[in-house]
Formats: C-alpha cells, structure tokens, sequence
C-alpha cells in the first residue's frame, strides 16, 4: 500500500506509516524481515516530500527498525543501515531546522547510520580575532571515541 501510494501521489499518507509503525511495535520480528527492509527506501521518501505528520511517522519507523538492529542478524542489520544510509542529509536538515520533537531522534540514527562526514568552516577568517590566538584549532568528536583536536 505504500509503495502504491507513493508512486500513485508522490507522497506516502501518514496514516499508512502509522499503521506500519503499529505493526513494528507489536510485532518486533517483523522488524528483521525483508518487506521491512524494503520500505526503508519509501521511509527516507516520506522524509524528503512528506507532510509534517508524514515526516514524523517516517522518523519514527526509521527509530523502530534502528531499536532491532542489534538483535538481527548482521545482514540485516547492515542491509537496512545502508539503505537508511541515504538518509542522512535529510536527518541533518531535520535537525536543523525541523521541529524540535524530531531532533533527539533525527541525532540518535544520525549516529547509527554509515556514511561520510563532512565538516565545513562557513566563516574562518575572524577566527584569530575570535579565538584570540594565531593557532585555531577545531575539536571534532565522533562516536564515543575521544575527541582529536585538528588544527
């Protein structure tokens, strides 16, 4: 029923996704299988050209199928990280500009999720007056790894 509605209307209804969420919650197993695996695809859709109502369900799949990973079996788990993997920039977008119920969650998969990163000073050039010394150095902490500072 998504994947019709999607290629029907572009979208996917909200109320499609919160009955697929119903379905995870209940049924955790289902959480591991391949049809769940082949909705990430329609979920990351439902973030980019979704409603508010939509984008939220959508998170909320996302996070419930997360919550598995550790339990399911490695391809699984690697499978639907990499298809959830695209994504990310719409994690980041909701992130910052998303409303605030969304962030917490948008950061925890954010976390989860294999990708690159990529790191943009927009502004350095005051950076010396601001940091008041010739050498600026950015800290950057990935994981739960210590933080390396770079100059």
């Amino acid at each position: 029923a998504i994947e019709k509605d999607l290629w029907a209307t572009g979208t996917v209804n909200d109320e499609y996704l919160k009955t697929l969420n119903s379905l995870f919650s209940v049924y955790p197993k289902l959480r591991a299988t391949e049809p769940a695996t082949l909705s990430i695809p329609h979920l990351v859709t439902s973030l980019k050209t979704g409603s508010e109502a939509t984008q939220e369900a959508a998170l909320d799949a996302l996070f419930l199928l997360r919550q598995a990973w550790s339990a399911c079996p490695a391809e699984v788990s690697r499978a639907q990280s990499i298809a959830a993997a695209d994504a990310i920039p719409l994690l980041q977008y909701l992130i910052q500009s998303g409303p605030p119920r969304f962030q917490e969650k948008a950061e925890f998969l954010l976390q989860c999720l294999p990708g690159t990163l990529v790191v943009i000073i927009k502004c350095g050039n005051n950076m010396k007056q601001s940091v008041g010394n010739p050498s600026v150095y950015c800290k950057l902490t990935l994981g739960n790894t210590p933080p390396r500072q770079t100059k």
